[in-house]
C-alpha cells in the first residue's frame, strides 16, 4: 500500500510526512529558495540593459573619462508622487511582491540566507532581505515605466512569465487533495492574479507598440506623464466658475456613502497601498483562519492533561466555546479592516482637496527632511499599522463575544433569565439616574444660573452668572456627589479609551494621543508628511501655473515665422530701459541727449527738473555737501557739470 501525504503549513513552509510515521520528501523540481537567489542575475541584467536605453538629462564629469554618450541614466521603477497614469499596472506589479512582502512579517523570506546571524545583525539580515525583494521585482516597474515601450514590454513578458510559471510549479507539483495544501494555494492566489495580469498587460503593449512601429514619437508623447493632468484642470476651470448654490440635502444612499468626483484622481501611490493592504490583510485572515484550530488544539491537549478529570467535561465546553468565539470575530474584524482600507482612500480625497482650497492645515512642524522620509515611509507604514489594527480588533471582538457568551448567553440558556434581565436592569437603571443628574445640572445652569440674553436674536444666554448665592450652595452640595460621579465617568473613560485606540489603530489619519502631543504619534506623522509631500507637488493651481509657462517657452521656440512688429516692439523696451538705467547712474549725460524745440513754459520745466536731477547727483557722490536754496539758485547746469 502506498503511503498517504500529508502536508502541514507552518504557516508558509510545506513538511511532507507519511500517516504511518516514517517521513516521505517531496522532491521539487524548483528550489523556490534558489530561484529567489538567482533572479537576482536577470534582474540586474534587465535593469542594466534599460539604464542603457535610458539618456541622462543633465552632462556628468564621469562622462569625459568613459564614453558613455549620455547613456545609463537612472531607471525610475514608478513615481509615487505625482503619477496618474497605469496605475492598475502598478497595484498589479506590486501585488505581485505581496506574498513575499507578507513573508517579510513572519522572518521567512530571511530563512533563505543559509547563515546564522547574531542577534544584533538581524537588523542587517532584515535591510539585506528588504532588498533582495526589491531588486528580484524591480524588472516588473522598471518595464512598464520605460519609454522604449517594445523592449520593455518585450523583457517584461518574458519575466512576469517566468515567474508566474515558476510559482504555479511550486505550488500544484506536490498538491494533495486536504486543508494544509488549499491554504497554501489561497495564499498564493492574489500573487498569481497579479503576475497574469501583467503577463497580459505586457502583451497588449508590446502588440501596440508591434502596430504602430512607424509612430513611435506619437507613442512616446502619448505615453508620457504630462505636467498638468486632466482632471486637474478640470478643477482649475471649475474653481474659475461662478460658486454655485447650496448642495440639495436629499441625496441618495450612494451619494452618501461615496460621491464620485471627476475632478479628482487618486495617485498611483494611493492605488498600490490599497492594493497591497488588502492582498496583506487577505492572506493574514487566510493564516488566522488555519494556525487558530491548530494553537487551539494544543491548547486542549495543555489544559485537559493539567485539569482534574472531574472538571474535564466542562473545561471541554468552555474551551470549545473560546473556539468558537475566536473564530466568529474573525469576520466583523476582517469585514472592519476591509473598511478602513476604502475609508482610507475617502479621507485621503477629502484632506487633500481641503488643502487645496486652503481650509484644512497640518499640524506638522517638523523640517522638510523629516517630511519627506515620513513620505517615504508612508506605503509600508499603512500595511504594517493594518495588520497590527486587524489583530487587535480580532481580540476586541472576541472579547466582546465572550461578554456576550458568558454574561446573556450561558445564563439564559441554564434558566437565569430573570436573573440577567435584572443585572442588566440594574445597570441601565444606574446610568439613566446618573445621565439625568447631569441633565438637571445644565437645565439648572439654563434656566436658574445664567442671565437672560442680550439680544432676544440671540442663540444662547452670555456666560455670566446669576443667583450667585443658590449657584455657590448648589456648587458645594454637588461636590460630594461629583466624586462619586467621577469614579464612574473615568472608568467608562478608560473603557472607551481602549475600544476606540483598538478600533482607530489602523488609521493613521487620526492622531491617537491627545491635542499637543501629535509628535509623538509615527504613524500620524508619516499620514501628515505624506500629505505635505502631495500637496506641495501636485497643487492643480502651481502645476497650472508652471504648464503655462512651460508650454509659453515651448511656443515661442517652436514658432517659424516670428512676428517682426512685436520683436520690434521687444527690442525698443528692451532699448528704453537700457537708456534709463544709463541716465540714472550717469545723469550727467543727460545735457548731452539731443533736444527738441519746445514751448517756453516746458523748457523751464524741463530746466529745473534737469537741475534737481544733477543736484542729487552730486550729492550721492559722497561729497559731504549740504546746499542750501540759496547755493541750488546760483548753481548752474554747467557748475555741477564741472564738479562731476
Amino acid at each position: 500500500m502506498d503511503p498517504v501525504i500529508n502536508i502541514t503549513y507552518s504557516p508558509f513552509t510545506i513538511t511532507n510526512y507519511t500517516a504511518a510515521g516514517p517521513q516521505v520528501t517531496c522532491r521539487k523540481s524548483i528550489r523556490m529558495e534558489l530561484f529567489v537567489h538567482y533572479s537576482l542575475i536577470p534582474s540586474v541584467l534587465i535593469t542594466l540593459g534599460l539604464s542603457f536605453l535610458q539618456r541622462r538629462a543633465q552632462h556628468q564629469k564621469t562622462a569625459d573619462k568613459i564614453p558613455l554618450t549620455m547613456r545609463f541614466g537612472i531607471v525610475v521603477p514608478v513615481n509615487f508622487i505625482s503619477s496618474y497614469s497605469n496605475r492598475w499596472s502598478y497595484g498589479a506589479a506590486c501585488g505581485a511582491t505581496a506574498t513575499t512582502v507578507f513573508l517579510l512579517f513572519f522572518n521567512e523570506y530571511s530563512n533563505y540566507f543559509n547563515f546564522t546571524a547574531p542577534t544584533w545583525a538581524k537588523v542587517l539580515v532584515y535591510i539585506l532581505s528588504a532588498l533582495e525583494v526589491g531588486m528580484d521585482y524591480y524588472p516588473f516597474f522598471a518595464c512598464l515605466s520605460t519609454e522604449h515601450r517594445l523592449i520593455g514590454s518585450t523583457l517584461g513578458f518574458c519575466y512576469s512569465l517566468c515567474w508566474f510559471v515558476v510559482q504555479l510549479t511550486d505550488i500544484f507539483e506536490c498538491w494533495t487533495m486536504n486543508t494544509d495544501s488549499l491554504i497554501v494555494i489561497l495564499v498564493q492566489v492574489p500573487s498569481l492574479a497579479c503576475c497574469l495580469f501583467l503577463v497580459g498587460r505586457f502583451l497588449q503593449i508590446f502588440v501596440t507598440a508591434v502596430l504602430f512601429i512607424y509612430r513611435q514619437v506619437e507613442i512616446k508623447q502619448a505615453e508620457r506623464e504630462p505636467l498638468l493632468p486632466e482632471h486637474l484642470t478640470n478643477y482649475v476651470k471649475q474653481l474659475l466658475k461662478p460658486v454655485p448654490g447650496k448642495e440639495e440635502q436629499n441625496r441618495s444612499i450612494k451619494q452618501k456613502i461615496y460621491t464620485w468626483d471627476h475632478d479628482f484622481k487618486f495617485p498611483t501611490k494611493m492605488i498600490v497601498t490599497a492594493v497591497l493592504c488588502l492582498i496583506c490583510l487577505y492572506n493574514f485572515v487566510l493564516v488566522d483562519l488555519f494556525v487558530s484550530p491548530k494553537a487551539v488544539r494544543g491548547l486542549d491537549t495543555w489544559i485537559l492533561g493539567t485539569v482534574n478529570i472531574s472538571f474535564s467535561n466542562q473545561t471541554k465546553f468552555i474551551l470549545l466555546l473560546l473556539k468558537d468565539c475566536w473564530f466568529f470575530s474573525t469576520f466583523p474584524s476582517a469585514f472592519t479592516s476591509v473598511m478602513y482600507v476604502l475609508h482610507l482612500l475617502s479621507c485621503y480625497r477629502n484632506e487633500m482637496k481641503k488643502l487645496y482650497k486652503g481650509t484644512a492645515e497640518i499640524p506638522c512642524t517638523e523640517s522638510p527632511p523629516v517630511i519627506l522620509a515620513a513620505s517615504i515611509r508612508y506605503t509600508g507604514n499603512q500595511i504594517a499599522y493594518l495588520l497590527w489594527g486587524y489583530f487587535l480588533l480580532h481580540i476586541m471582538f472576541f472579547l466582546i463575544s465572550l461578554i456576550i457568551t458568558f454574561w446573556f448567553v450561558m445564563p439564559i440558556k441554564e434558566g437565569k433569565g430573570m436573573i440577567v434581565l435584572q443585572g442588566f436592569g440594574y445597570t441601565v437603571l444606574g446610568i439613566v439616574l446618573m445621565t439625568g443628574v447631569i441633565i438637571a445640572q445644565i437645565l439648572a445652569a439654563q434656566f436658574i444660573f445664567l442671565q437672560d440674553k442680550i439680544l432676544p436674536a440671540d442663540k444662547n444666554k452670555p456666560l455670566a452668572i446669576n443667583n450667585r448665592r443658590a449657584f455657590q450652595n448648589f456648587s458645594y452640595f454637588f461636590m460630594f456627589y461629583s466624586v462619586i460621579l467621577g469614579l464612574g465617568s473615568c472608568l467608562l473613560r478608560v473603557i472607551f479609551n481602549v475600544f476606540l485606540g483598538s478600533w482607530l489603530l489602523a488609521r493613521i489619519d487620526r492622531p491617537l494621543f491627545p491635542r499637543g502631543f501629535e509628535g509623538a504619534d509615527m504613524g500620524y506623522n508619516t499620514w501628515s508628511g505624506m500629505l505635505q509631500v502631495d500637496l506641495y507637488h501636485t497643487h492643480p493651481v502651481l502645476l497650472s501655473f508652471c504648464h503655462l509657462l512651460t508650454q509659453n517657452m515651448t511656443s515661442k521656440k517652436q514658432h517659424s515665422s516670428p512676428d517682426v512688429l512685436q520683436d520690434c516692439r521687444n527690442r525698443q523696451r528692451r532699448t528704453r530701459w537700457h537708456l534709463a538705467y544709463t541716465l540714472i547712474n550717469n545723469p550727467v549725460l543727460i545735457l548731452n541727449r539731443k533736444q527738441n524745440s519746445c514751448h517756453a513754459a516746458s523748457c523751464s520745466q524741463k530746466q529745473s527738473v534737469l537741475q534737481k536731477v544733477l543736484i542729487s547727483a552730486l550729492q550721492s557722490r559722497g561729497r559731504g555737501w549740504m546746499l542750501t536754496d540759496k547755493d541750488v539758485e546760483s548753481l548752474t547746469a554747467t557748475d555741477i557739470t564741472e564738479q562731476l
